[in-house]
């Protein structure tokens, strides 16, 4: 992996998300850009606009931050990433994918109040327009989630169409993978036994990875079984392919219930489907 990009936003909290995009790109051996994100608010209720952080200001403030996380990368033993400060005014769908490919973004990093801030039916919002545009993996984490490195990652997927260029990718952080079969719409759940064969002779010798491990969902228990995959597994990070199968919208299901299912609450990584600019 080459960079991470990180979208700082100027609300409380930028240190501890700072310090965990540093921690993944310490995992990752990557470099972090940190840029100004004031057009994608974390928050549908918080004005992260000219009031909260002068336009003036927003620069000096990524400095004092980049600043920040060098002097915590300059006490460690071991090689650590390299830390830059992007001066744009604002990541918006027109510059993002061009801004990717530039400076050869491998991952966007993002902080969220909540994952259900991406979920609008019928309407996409500043969040989605970055996912749906930057054509690389972007990285949710809601603002309440610690979390230091990608340790157990269920990657949520229909087994006949598992994308391997997605397990490639989390092979980057040699964390456990738990491959979470759902079968598509319209096709039947898939047993287990099976299910294990492909995992084994299709995917892991494809991929040449002995971490992963499988984990299957049957449609008549989705939620439940999603919540015991979380549980049992210790999930720390969910990845989806966005667009495809509907697998995405599916998984948001229910993510206004009172209260809010376990895996709604964790970092969600979103890929592309097509057109993934790999770095």
């Amino acid at each position: 992996m080459k960079n991470i990009l990180v979208l700082i936003n100027p609300v409380s909290g930028q240190n501890r998300f700072a310090n965990t995009a540093l921690n993944l790109a310490r995992q990752s051996n990557a470099n972090l850009l940190l840029c100004n994100g004031v057009e994608t608010p974390i928050a549908s209720n918080v004005s992260v606009y000219n009031t909260y952080w002068p336009e003036d200001d927003k620069y000096s403030e990524l400095e004092l931050l980049a600043e920040k996380l060098k002097k915590e990368t300059s006490r460690a033993t071991t090689q650590q990433p390299e830390i830059y400060c992007l001066d744009i005014d604002s990541i918006n769908t027109g510059n993002i994918k061009q801004l990717v490919i530039d400076h050869e973004v491998s991952m966007i990093i993002m902080g969220v109040q909540h994952i259900a801030d991406i979920y609008t039916p019928g309407y996409e919002n500043p969040v989605m327009h970055i996912i749906n545009n930057s054509h690389c993996p972007v990285l949710l984490i809601p603002e309440e989630t610690q979390i230091d490195k990608f340790d157990n990652i269920a990657y949520l997927t229909d087994l006949r169409y598992c994308d391997l260029d997605v397990i490639k990718f989390l092979k980057n952080f040699n964390s456990k993978i738990f491959v979470t079969h759902i079968s598509s719409n319209g096709i039947p759940d898939m047993e287990d036994n099976y299910a294990q064969t492909l995992l084994s002779d299709e995917i892991a010798a494809k991929t040449n990875y002995n971490k992963l491990f499988l984990r299957n969902i049957k449609r008549k228990n989705t939620r439940q079984d999603l919540e015991m995959v979380t549980a049992t597994a210790a999930i720390r990070i969910f990845t989806i392919v966005n667009k495809k199968h509907q697998l995405l919208e599916r998984f948001l299901s229910g993510i206004f219930n009172i209260p809010p299912r376990s895996y709604h609450q964790l970092p969600l990584l979103i890929v592309p489907y097509l057109d993934w600019h790999m770095a």
